[in-house]
């Protein structure tokens, strides 16, 4: 297959949807070779910030001289960011060729009579034959949804695993309570190994630390209140953490903070197992790392744009946040789109009041939510809303308007379109 065959095959895949559950992995990667045994993984699951930190921590260890994988979802800016070499993107023909190889398994699973694997198991396998074929020093693995019957959790041994925020989601697959969650979220843990989770309730860390005691599991905690000398300027942030002092990163939002802590925790676990990742990777790997569509400046002069990722209730709390401590006196204006699985009233609850002026745009395919839906659901907690017909509109508005700062947040599927209608503005 080339790029557009491979592209098709698997937007045709979507049609088997979402089933958790190991078989149909297990049966995949047998026929393949099993390439996941062949890794030494870092696994990360998570509500909140499994991109942010795994930003973090890549990008510490590539400056350490380490070859890195990373398999992330879903993708946001690029088709192939999903799979990542070294921190660049899979190239069109190597994706091509690893998917290509991954398909002739899956169709040798359905003539004997199997189910057909999902979209995101196919995927997942063409991650991990890809980056046993590069020879990869340590890969990052992100959990697609869940942990326990992720199609990521068909690895054996990992050499640490990584448990970020854990809050409310993907109910209906996960269970409706958040103690339900975290045991799902905390399926990754292995026995015998190593864990690093943020400090967070009493009842998530409950549930961690059970788990790890049934596993004999080292668990390590990052405590976020040795994080201190909190300061913002311009488009960077510094603070400490514990003995390091000053440290910088470019990812914005205080809570973007507690994710780069997280990272400086799980390079002190790798060093104790001898991996060697010394102080100037830590600091120079946390000021180089980027993660597209996470309280992102893309446009810096007025009006300055950004666009988040908050398509939960735990991260539009987190971004109201960090728009209270880093434009007190600024006048915002919102864009926003969701999906209708989501809880979008609440979204609302927690962000609107803030803003001037929102626009609201619909969401495409399946799970989409009209703008008009989104709109009524806001008037609550601001009257100051309109339905647009589209990204391209919303955008032209605040060009129109002279707005002060736009923030464009929601489902990550439109952060792309509004990059690209704002980049578009840029060029005219």
């Amino acid at each position: 297959m080339n790029f557009k065959e491979t592209v098709d095959y698997l937007s045709s895949a979507e049609q088997y949807g979402i089933v958790p559950g190991l078989d149909s992995i297990k049966r995949l990667c047998r026929k393949l070779g099993d390439p996941q045994d062949t890794l030494n993984i870092i696994h990360i699951a998570g509500t909140n910030g499994k991109g942010s930190a795994g930003a973090f921590l890549d990008s510490i260890l590539r400056q350490a001289g380490y070859k890195t994988g990373r398999y992330i979802s879903p993708a946001v800016m690029d088709y192939l960011e999903k799979i990542q070499y070294c921190g660049r993107n899979i190239a069109e023909k190597e994706y091509a060729e690893t998917v290509s190889k991954v398909k002739k398994a899956a169709d040798e699973i359905v003539s004997e009579g199997f189910p057909h694997p999902t979209v995101f198991e196919l995927e997942t396998a063409a991650a991990f034959c890809f980056f046993a074929a590069h020879d990869c020093d340590l890969v990052l693995i992100e959990a697609g949804m869940g942990g326990r019957t992720d199609a990521t959790n068909v690895i054996s041994s990992s050499e640490l695993s990584i448990i970020t925020s854990i809050s409310l989601e993907h109910t209906k697959f996960l269970g409706s309570t958040i103690e339900q969650i975290a045991a799902e979220k905390g399926g990754i843990i292995k026995q015998g190994g190593s864990v690093l989770t943020l400090m967070q309730n009493q009842a998530v860390t409950g549930v961690l630390t059970d788990i790890c005691k049934k596993q004999n599991a080292d668990l390590t905690i990052t405590m976020i209140y040795n994080i201190s000398d909190y300061s913002f300027s311009g488009s960077a942030q510094t603070f400490t953490y514990q003995d390091l002092k000053d440290l910088k990163i470019h990812l914005l939002g205080k809570f973007q903070t507690e994710n780069a802590a997280l990272a400086v925790d799980a390079c002190r676990i790798l060093n104790d197992k001898g991996y060697v990742i010394n102080e100037r990777s830590i600091r120079k790997g946390l000021e180089d790392a980027r993660w597209p569509g996470r309280f992102e400046v893309i446009r810096e002069s007025s009006p300055m744009f950004i666009i988040d990722g908050a398509h939960n209730v735990s991260a539009a709390k987190r971004l109201r946040e960090t728009i209270d401590i880093c434009f007190t006196e600024r006048h915002i204006t919102y864009i926003m789109g969701t999906f209708k699985d989501k809880e979008y009233s609440e979204i609302a609850r927690y962000t609107t009041k803030r803003a001037d002026m929102i626009y609201t745009v619909s969401t495409e395919g399946k799970r989409g939510l009209d703008a008009e839906k989104l709109a009524e659901a806001v008037k609550p907690y601001n009257s100051n809303v309109k339905a647009v017909s589209s990204v391209e509109e919303a955008v032209s508005k605040c060009f129109e308007d002279n707005c002060d700062i736009v923030i464009a947040f929601g489902s990550l599927s439109f952060l792309r379109k509004v990059k690209d209608c704002v980049n578009g503005a840029k060029n005219k």
